[in-house]
């Protein structure tokens, strides 16, 4: 446990010197008594004015009470264009694996989101996970539907996907690949036109590393605005798990 609150800090020292999203592929797996926390985020690097330099944090801790059920708590903070680095939302959220093959997984989520930024309702949020696997990749699959409530709230359940294919096939020094994307299609109702819906796709890298005699999984990667209303983005996730 006192490892555990050194890494807490750790994150909190790098948070404090540096500009650091929320762009995540959740697993269909849950590992009973898997316990973990993780610093994620995006910076945009695009020629937009209104997107570029926009970045997002988010701060996690998860863990699996047994071998279908899991449970995470995410931080979230934002600097947007017309906002400075405030604190967004806390998300509480739960996870129940209903499909445990030897090469193919399911699980349903289930997110509460309370929202204190920009005067927006609260958020539910459902996903459909699914997850393949043979011996050279791994796939995941995330449906994703969400819809605000409370007083503020506004419109129908938005509906969004995101796809991840690892390859697991070291490429360099224990570095491995995967291809990553994410798509928002608007409101399930009517979908935006293509350019106003957002679609990201692009490469990400995955290694494990030793810091602060902690081991550390880290990945980044960069996505590649394929709309309008999409910026080019690097992105960035660290989990250190118990």
């Amino acid at each position: 446990m006192r490892n555990f609150y050194k890494f807490f800090c750790f994150f909190l020292l790098i948070y404090s010197s540096q500009t650091k999203s929320h762009h995540k592929i959740y697993s269909a797996n849950v590992e009973e008594g898997r316990q973990s926390i993780e610093w994620r985020g995006h910076f945009n690097l695009d020629n937009q004015i209104d997107l570029d330099k926009e970045h997002h944090h988010v701060f996690e801790t998860e863990y699996s009470w047994s071998r279908f059920w899991q449970s995470e708590i995410e931080f979230h903070l934002s600097d947007k264009n017309n906002t400075p680095l405030d604190f967004e939302k806390i998300e509480f959220q739960n996870q129940v694996q209903i499909l445990d093959k030897p090469n193919l997984s399911t699980s349903l989520y289930f997110s509460y989101n309370f929202v204190s930024s920009e005067n927006k309702g609260d958020e539910v949020e459902y996903k459909f996970l699914n997850e393949y696997s043979n011996l050279f990749v791994n796939f995941i699959n995330n449906l994703i539907f969400e819809k605000q409530v409370g007083k503020n709230s506004s419109g129908s359940t938005e509906f969004s996907l995101s796809n991840y294919l690892f390859f697991k096939q070291e490429i360099l020094h224990e570095t491995k690949l995967g291809l990553i994307g994410f798509s928002e299609f608007g409101k399930l109702s009517k979908f935006n036109s293509l350019q106003n819906q957002e679609h990201q796709y692009g490469i990400q890298v995955e290694k494990d590393f030793r810091l602060l005699d902690f081991e550390l999984e880290f990945a980044m990667g960069f996505l590649l605005g394929l709309t309008q209303n999409s910026p080019n983005t690097f992105i960035w996730n660290m989990e250190r798990e118990f």
